[in-house]
């Protein structure tokens, strides 16, 4: 251990949200600066950032103490009065693997059991599971130290008599503060006092919250935003002094010279805590198949129906290989119930006429998948890549996220839970973090500068994703004079730079769900949201690396938006689509999107894209796939989507960069658009096979040197060999190939969202009326989409009426080829529930007879003037 020893427990990090100003990474760093050789992470009533940080840790050499500072209620934990908001705080870290275990159980019982304006947990909780872990009795706010600052010497002697027989005398320590605040010199000899009468050991350490002494202002402005107070408020939060930074063994051997064994203990806790989280191995939900078959076997069978369907039983030993090949490989990386569970899921969605995306990311490039329905694209008419999807040499989860209606999404997730169990089933975290321009007002409304002034500085951060404070004053000149000129915009952003990236605040992931094969708190700790929902409180990341099962279950308003047009055009034309089985060659739709009619059409909308297809002009589905691909910044920024449009336009000319490469990028005018082209370029000319070439493709996207090296290698050796290629001209083709690499998208999510933009595309062009109309319908609740669409309509020769009490349905509404009638849910004041009573009162007692009559029978007040303006105007 480092000289003089010692080993900061108490440090709070960017998880304790708006309270810890630690950046993880930074934070470890200065600990290796420091000497240290371990390091805790203790964050206020959370574990979130646990993964992260172990593996941060171990990585730069230091040994990761995972712990956490609990809220400790002060009758129990299920009571929740006024008087229960005065919260003792406790420090506990885990010292083995129970230990880390029963962390989790305690902190996820605070969140689900104990929450009250804080996850609480109470000494019964504490004795349940109190093996395994250390405790030391806190700060100001522990409870012992409490009681001494009351002057009551004995109940805070009792107190800490009471939490050394839960933990063990052996696991528990009296803890030693000293940031230069008089409470603490006050009631430390009485700390030293109790350990002495006791006999316990006492730990010294210092309150982590920033890092280094210069941020204390930083974090006493992070602590008005989270208090939504000012600095120049005389009663805001602060901590009294500029000490809780984090200090060098030096500086806290001259603090604490009085007490030299509570530096030691400090060390004697590292050397005690030995956790060793597990990263190898996968915690996947056993499907349970039909009386009880082989799995493996099961998913044989499914792929076999699968072939009937998807072809009709005409089955080529093409099929036939890559499906051994594929099922071989799902078998061999222990995945084969990984599929089951998404078929199963799929399965129900569908039986239910809940509308299923067609696929989207790389596991379209799976025939297994494809056959059992998981996807809708074949990959083999294509050319998509299982291994893009799924490497064998290099064991990593699959990652199937599945898109769904949007308005029925939750009964997936429904279903789910109750197949798999409520304990083993939740959503995932997410973490909002405080980006450039939201530092910058955050910082300036605790700072009390002008709104005026705040606005101006944060508008002249560009609009682009990710971009720092730092970045900005680089690139805007505006910026970096204001930094030199103006004290107060200087110590605004240099204030703002400190917070900037610092999580801010949790929420539930979008779309992310989790699925155990144990309660999840065997694995993860739990969180509930201020809505009562429960979520992991590891986020997506986390939870992959520890091996559990998550996916990403999307709401997408476009599958709502066909099926209601198949639905429509069902009831208005008599015409039954199979929306699986268009035709991807209609001439109608090619012609209405070359025109660039794009609006309401998935993926095409905005401004730019329409300008691509006034110049690309696609007329086959190839082009819809290019246009997904190529629409991006760095296609656009490099020229390449110039030189893709002007080559199909015929007039630049295609060259192949070797002549063996035609059949792979024919379909993009020898242009490599693609990343499975960069891996089937490997294949062709240098004979690696598709595991080593999405090796190269991976290799090619993380740009790290010695493997670049290591590949550049492997591939000009391999082009001599199977293509007699000479060296030069080898490193020539890689270098061009790791160019076009940067760019380079993943075809099968392209050809995927592809289908679905050919869809809508397909609806809008041959059934005008159906679509718009339920295009309208989802967008209701958007009055600026309404408005846009409305446009649209009528700029395509069809009326919209306007909505009547008598005739409007709750939804938009076809009334023939060329008119729709406006639907009362898209009209501003009027809640849903009215609208479902008037279609009631409509049905039982016929007609209204005025706006007045609608308002009367459906309950609303005569006097609600917002609701009478709206139809009167809308009408």
């Amino acid at each position: 251990m480092s000289t003089p020893e010692f080993i900061h427990l108490h440090v709070h990090t960017q998880y304790s949200l708006l309270d810890g100003a630690c950046r993880v990474e930074e934070l470890i760093h200065k600990a290796a600066d420091s000497g240290m050789k371990a390091l805790g992470m203790t964050d206020h009533g959370n574990m979130f950032g646990a993964v992260h940080f172990y593996q941060s840790a171990q990585k730069a050499g230091i040994k990761p103490i995972i712990g956490c500072e609990a809220y400790i209620a002060p009758g129990g934990r299920l009571e929740k009065s006024s008087d229960q908001k005065n919260i003792a705080h406790l420090l506990l870290l885990a010292k083995d693997n129970q230990g880390y275990s029963n962390l989790i159980k305690l902190v996820s019982g605070a969140y689900l059991e104990g929450f009250y304006y804080k996850p609480r947990m109470d000494k019964e909780l504490l004795s349940r599971y109190s093996q395994g872990l250390i405790c030391t009795s806190a700060c100001l706010k522990g409870e012992v130290s409490g009681f001494l600052l009351k002057g009551n010497y004995n109940a805070a002697l009792e107190c800490a008599d009471e939490l050394a027989q839960i933990f063990g005398k052996d696991n528990f320590y009296i803890e030693l503060m000293d940031h230069g605040l008089k409470e603490q010199k006050k009631i430390n000899e009485g700390l030293v006092k109790i350990a002495h009468e006791l006999g316990l050991k006492m730990v010294a350490t210092n309150d982590v919250h920033y890092l280094n002494h210069d941020q204390a202002y930083a974090h006493e402005t992070l602590l008005c935003i989270q208090t939504q107070t000012t600095l120049n408020d005389p009663n805001h939060m602060c901590f009294g002094t500029d000490q809780f930074y984090f200090k060098t063994p030096q500086e806290m051997a001259a603090t604490f010279a009085w007490v030299p064994e509570a530096l030691s203990n400090t060390v004697e806790i590292a050397e005690r805590s030995n956790i060793k989280l597990d990263f190898d191995h996968y915690h996947l939900p056993r499907y349970e198949t039909p009386q009880g078959i082989d799995d493996k076997i099961y998913m044989r069978r499914l792929c076999e129906e699968g072939f009937k369907h998807r072809y009709s039983g005409r089955v080529t030993e093409e099929l036939y290989q890559r499906l051994e090949h594929e099922l071989a490989t799902i078998e061999n990386m222990g995945f084969v119930s990984y599929f089951l569970i998404v078929w199963d899921f799929i399965h129900y969605a569908k039986k239910r006429g809940i509308p299923v995306g067609p696929g989207r990311g790389s596991a379209a490039g799976s025939l297994v998948s494809y056959l059992l329905g998981i996807t809708d694209l074949d990959p083999i008419k294509y050319g998509l890549l299982f291994e893009r999807f799924l490497n064998p040499g290099r064991k990593s989860m699959p990652d199937i996220d599945i898109d769904f209606c949007y308005e029925r999404r939750g009964e997936v997730i429904d279903y789910v839970t109750q197949k798999y169990g409520r304990d083993n089933v939740a959503q995932i975290i997410t973490f909002g973090s405080m980006q450039a321009k939201a530092a910058i007002r955050d910082v300036g409304r605790a700072m009390a500068v002008s709104y005026a002034d705040v606005d101006r500085i944060a508008k002249m951060i560009p609009n682009e994703i990710g971009i720092t404070i730092d970045d900005a004053i680089n690139v805007e000149p505006q910026l970096k004079g204001l930094m030199e000129s103006d004290k107060t915009a200087r110590d605004l952003l240099n204030t703002a730079k400190v917070l900037e990236g610092l999580n801010r605040h949790a929420s539930i992931h979008a779309a992310g769900v989790v699925i155990s094969d144990k309660p999840l708190t065997e694995h993860v700790p739990l969180f509930k949201s201020s809505d009562g929902q429960v979520t992991t409180a590891f986020d997506m990341d986390g939870i992959s690396k520890i091996g559990l099962l998550k996916m990403d279950f999307l709401g997408l308003r476009t599958l709502t938006v066909i099926e209601d047009s198949l639905k429509l055009i069902r009831q208005h034309k008599g015409i039954k689509i199979d929306i699986d089985k268009l035709p991807l060659d209609d001439a109608k739709t090619y012609a209405m999107l070359s025109q660039a009619n794009a609006s309401g059409v998935f993926q095409l909308e905005s401004g730019g894209m329409r300008d691509l297809l006034k110049k690309m002009k696609p007329s086959e589905f190839e082009d819809l796939i290019a246009i997904l691909a190529l629409y991006r910044p760095g296609p656009m920024g490099s020229g390449m989507l110039e030189d893709f449009t002007k080559r199909k336009r015929g007039e630049n000319r295609i060259i192949y960069p070797h002549p063996k490469l035609e059949e792979v990028l024919k379909a993009t005018y020898g242009i490599i658009v693609y990343q499975e082209q960069v891996m089937q370029i490997a294949s062709v000319l240098a004979g690696f096979n598709m595991t080593q070439a999405d090796d190269l493709r991976k290799a090619m996207g993380k740009k790290i040197p010695a493997e670049m090296a290591k590949m550049r290698s492997f591939f000009v050796n391999g082009c001599a060999k199977e293509s007699g290629i000479s060296q030069e001209e080898a490193n020539r083709l890689f270098d061009l190939i790791d160019y076009f690499s940067g760019y380079g998208f993943n075809r099968s999510h392209s050809a995927a969202y592809a289908l679905i933009t050919y869809r809508t595309g397909y609806l809008k062009a041959n059934y005008p009326v159906e679509f718009m109309c339920a295009l309208l319908t989802s967008e209701r609740d958007n009055t600026d989409k309404v408005v846009e669409y409305v446009k649209e309509t009528e700029a395509m020769g069809i009326k919209i009426l306007p909505p009547d009490i008598n005739s409007s349905l709750a939804r938009f509404s076809v009334v023939n080829d060329h008119t729709i009638r406006y639907g009362l849910l898209a009209v501003k004041n009027i809640g849903s529930s009215a609208i479902e009573s008037m279609v009631e009162q409509r049905e039982k007692e016929g007609m209204f007879t005025s706006i007045f009559d609608f308002c009367r029978r459906v309950d609303l007040r005569l006097n609600n003037h917002k609701v009478l303006e709206s139809l009167i105007k809308s009408g």
